[in-house]
């Protein structure tokens, strides 16, 4: 059994992060030939309907999750028909999130030209929205089985399914971007490769797991459906907020500054959005067993494996926010011209609510180690209540565009939520004083901040063009932050785990 683990867990990480990277290259590919063949305003459509579409998948939250996570003990015991009783009962409760969407997102049409002045001006958008929301639904009919995949371990299999089908439907949109220029045909192969990369998934579990046709299943008790119940709403609870928060940005962006602006924004979202991801698995490489370990480890233990994972996190914070302010703005010039950079003070902004999204990402970890959704249920409705209240005074009385959203942002997450997490953790976790916390947070903040005052004066002395120079750049930012940071943490109890972590994984 435990070869096994070994086996898939290595299986999983793996070409997990090989099909990150595949699936980062097709993204910029992808979007060259859409800029060019399209423009900036088709691309503001795209990344409107997308927010709106996220907003209306707040239906399924909490699902998915307390899905893989019913199934593990049933997977384990071998128990067939308790698997088979779960997925009829997600099977019915996607079909009707599906049809929720469906009707709800049918039910916007006629207000979508209020998300922006300049929809009404793109003829064809009902068409494009109902493409977009097409793909959306569909998609519910077939998630409920990717769930038994992943929660057996075998995730991987999903990663290669998906990345197959949507390198096929990249290289359709490419020629057909080329040769007709079309943007409902560019929709229309991603629906249909969509629904193609889903009954694949489907066939495969079917063709895994036949007890799963068997004509009758037994029913759930009682305790069971509600301990599931419990684990939907409190992962919905917990998640609600980031939905909002993250999924109105383009909605407030395009319906006060216009949808231009969503095209120009959603090119450095895409960035910013990779580079959290990446930091993510290398963060969550090392939290697998998180959960089992804070069962039996006293508080002290609890505390020093709270800090370790912050500095593994802040780390992974540290050297990409040292590149990002080094060549943000350069890489976009180089990749798709001048005229698609945003000012200074909105890619600041950008990257600090970067820097305050990834330090929460410990915060996640051990909110889900200890099981604190239900506590923390109220959290993301003051979150999004701060957010939508900040950013609508900023747009609506001082007219500050694309800052004011950001600023809005980082209000809620960076003047709340960031730290009512670790308030929770700290308080019903650790059993220590938050002061604990906010002292080490100013102390990495104050670092980062004086870094990124040598790295940025450092650069004022060369001439950095083309490629090249966005190597250079990252080349500089890189040494002068090993240096500073080696130079304040080489003897810290956390710098010598990360340094022995990383001895390990390099003789693997």
């Amino acid at each position: 059994m435990q070869k096994s683990r070994l086996y898939y867990s290595m299986m999983n990480s793996s070409i997990s992060t090989i099909v990150f990277f595949l699936k980062l290259v097709m993204q910029f590919v992808v979007r060259t030939y859409f800029i060019r063949v399209l423009g900036v305003a088709y691309l503001g459509i795209n990344g409107l309907f997308s927010n709106v579409l996220s907003l209306l998948s707040l239906a399924e939250l909490g699902v998915g999750t307390s899905i893989v996570y019913s199934m593990y003990k049933p997977i384990a015991n071998n128990d067939q028909s308790e698997i088979q009783a779960l997925m009829v009962l997600y099977k019915k409760a996607y079909h009707y999130i599906g049809f929720a969407v469906a009707i709800i997102g049918l039910a916007l049409i006629p207000f979508l030209h209020f998300f922006s002045d300049d929809l009404s001006s793109k003829e064809g958008f009902v068409w494009y929205y109902l493409l977009f929301l097409g793909n959306s639904v569909l998609s519910y009919f077939f998630t409920y089985k990717r769930s038994l995949l992943i929660a057996n371990q075998r995730s991987y299999l999903v990663n290669i399914n998906d990345f197959i089908f949507l390198l096929i439907s990249n290289i359709f949109q490419i020629y057909l971007l080329l040769h007709y220029g079309s943007f409902t045909l560019y929709l229309l192969v991603q629906l249909v490769f969509t629904l193609l990369g889903n009954f694949s998934i489907s066939y495969k579990v079917d063709k895994d797991y036949k007890f799963l046709k068997k004509a009758e299943s037994k029913k759930l008790g009682k305790d069971k459906i509600k301990e599931i119940k419990k684990n939907v709403v409190g992962n919905m609870s917990s998640k609600i907020g980031g939905v909002i928060v993250m999924g109105t940005d383009s909605i407030l962006i395009s319906s006060f500054v216009g949808l231009a602006a969503v095209g120009y924004y959603s090119n450095y979202t895409m960035i910013i959005n990779n580079v959290q991801n990446l930091c993510k698995q290398v963060t969550n490489s090392i939290t697998a067993s998180i959960g089992n370990y804070i069962v039996t480890a006293d508080k002290k233990q609890s505390l020093e494996l709270f800090k370790r994972h912050l500095f593994v996190n802040y780390t992974m914070i540290y050297f990409a926010t040292l590149i990002l302010v080094s060549v943000l703005n350069p890489f976009i010039v180089w990749w798709i011209g001048e005229k698609y950079i945003l000012p200074s003070l909105t890619v600041t902004l950008i990257i600090i609510n970067l820097v305050v999204q990834m330090f929460r990402n410990t915060n996640f970890v051990f909110i889900d180690s200890f099981g604190l959704y239900w506590i923390q249920r109220w959290k993301s409705v003051i979150e999004a209540t701060i957010n939508l209240v900040v950013s609508l005074i900023l747009l609506a009385i001082f007219n500050l565009g694309i800052n004011g959203v950001l600023l809005g942002t980082i209000a809620s997450s960076f003047g709340y939520v960031m730290w009512i997490e670790a308030y929770y953790i700290f308080k019903y976790g650790l059993k220590e004083k938050l002061t604990v916390y906010i002292i080490q947070i100013i102390k990495y903040i104050l670092l980062l901040c004086i870094s990124i005052a040598v790295v940025f004066y450092s650069q004022t002395f060369f001439e950095f063009n083309g490629f090249a120079g966005l190597i250079l750049k990252t080349l500089i930012a890189c040494c002068i932050g090993l240096f500073i940071y080696i130079i304040t943490f080489c003897k810290s109890n956390e710098f010598l785990y990360v340094k022995n972590l990383l001895i390990r994984i390099i003789k693997r």
